[in-house]
Order: C-alpha cells, then sequence, then structure tokens
C-alpha cells in the first residue's frame, strides 16, 4: 500500500504532464497492474476534464445579476 500512496500522490502531476519521462513511465506501469490506482487516475481525469468543460460555459448575465441581489440581500440580513 506504500507504494500506491507513492504513485496516488503524483498522479495529479501526471496528468497535467509535469512530470519527467521516467516517473511518468513507472506510474504508467503501476496503474498497469492497480486496478485501484487505475481507478483513481481515471476518476480524476474525468473531473478534470469536467471542470475545463465548465469553465467555458458563462454565467448569463441576468443571472449574475439575481445571484449578485441575493447575495448583498444575504449579506445586509446578516449584519443587522
Amino acid at each position: 500500500m506504500k507504494i500506491c500512496k507513492n504513485y496516488f500522490e503524483k498522479l495529479s502531476e501526471y496528468l497535467d504532464g509535469e512530470l519527467d519521462r521516467r516517473t511518468c513511465h513507472e506510474i504508467e506501469a503501476h496503474l498497469k497492474t492497480c486496478p485501484e490506482c487505475r481507478h483513481c487516475a481515471d476518476s480524476l481525469k474525468k473531473t478534470i476534464q469536467l471542470c475545463r468543460e465548465t469553465s467555458k460555459e458563462k454565467v448569463p448575465s441576468e443571472m449574475r445579476a439575481r445571484l449578485k441581489t441575493a447575495l448583498q440581500e444575504c449579506l445586509q440580513g446578516n449584519r443587522g
């Protein structure tokens, strides 16, 4: 399990392409033999992809105005 922890701690950097080639090969070899780490890597990949897709969406101006008003009302209510 200690070996898995070492690889698990590097998964995010691995998926972001921030590791050297040797470390990437070690992680890839480990993922081939460890279903738990492979599952974690797949889940993290999907999460990263969803965040990237979501960050491209713009909040409509009407909704932004309603949220701003609601937040201001909430803040004013907490001051009183």
